[in-house]
């Protein structure tokens, strides 16, 4: 896996793209940082795998690293719907699609149903699609919708491994986890 890979030369794209690496684009950590835009349509083109990430920048929001990915191609080429392909004209589907399919590369982690004995892992998401960015959307448009829509996390259900950790758009263990990091700012008075 690469990191930003912000600055390749169409060389490096081919031979990368060619030797089946993954590129981890941290769009606002790279926007922060004045690192440039990564060169997406022609990674696509050379047939590239990519997923996005947090480098140890303010936001974590996969969405909105999805979307401000997309936001740079456009202004760095002045058109629209830089992340699509043939058979898929969703932007937000396609992008979500690529990280999900390169991420899974790139850790080795099968996607599909729970079925431990095949080493399978059951990693869902449920949106709550009554908030106002999401009603009445369904496929396509529910995914561009939510990655396009804004800042609002309608995110309700988070599956990992089969196992519920986000009920109601609340962590299990967020009492826990904010009572370690209350103690943990603290100490850095």
């Amino acid at each position: 896996t690469l990191v930003h890979a912000t600055h390749m030369d169409a060389d490096e794209i081919r031979r990368a793209a060619a030797s089946g690496a993954t590129v981890a684009i941290c769009t606002t950590t790279e926007a922060n940082l004045g690192d440039g835009l990564f060169p997406l349509r022609a990674w696509l083109d050379a047939g590239g795998r990519w997923g996005v990430g947090s480098d140890s920048h303010s936001s974590v929001s996969p969405v909105e690293e999805l979307r401000w990915l997309e936001y740079g191609q456009r202004l760095m080429t002045r058109r629209r719907n830089i992340a699509t392909r043939r058979g898929s004209p969703s932007v937000g589907a396609t992008l979500l699609q690529h990280a999900i399919d390169s991420g899974a590369n790139a850790t080795g982690q099968r996607i599909g149903a729970i079925d431990p004995a095949a080493g399978v892992r059951a990693d869902a998401t449920l949106l709550d699609t009554s908030v106002p960015e999401l009603l009445q959307r369904d496929g396509a448009r529910l995914v561009d919708s939510w990655i396009f829509s804004g800042n609002r996390n309608p995110v309700s259900d988070v599956w990992v491994g089969g196992e519920r950790l986000v009920s109601h758009a609340r962590h299990r263990a967020r009492d826990a986890i904010e009572a370690r990091y209350a103690l943990a700012i603290g100490s850095l008075r």
